[in-house]
């Protein structure tokens, strides 16, 4: 909805162009929820280990952040 609402709103219209290393973090962060909510039990290490693969993502876009052409 956003991409559609930039054509008239904002000083440029956004794309769906995503570097491959955002579409890895994507896939990954969904592969690991689904695997937390598939059991339908939760205890605190579930909550650890999503904020740890959330930590990694932002440790990796601080240190590697994607190139702009």
């Amino acid at each position: 909805m956003l991409v559609l609402v930039s054509y008239w709103i904002g000083p440029a219209p956004m794309d769906l162009q995503f570097w491959p290393g955002a579409v890895v973090m994507i896939l990954i962060a969904t592969t690991t929820t689904s695997f937390v909510t598939n059991s339908g039990r939760s205890a605190w290490f579930v909550g650890v280990l999503l904020l740890m693969v959330y930590l990694v993502f932002a440790m990796t876009l601080y240190l590697l952040p994607p190139r702009v052409p």
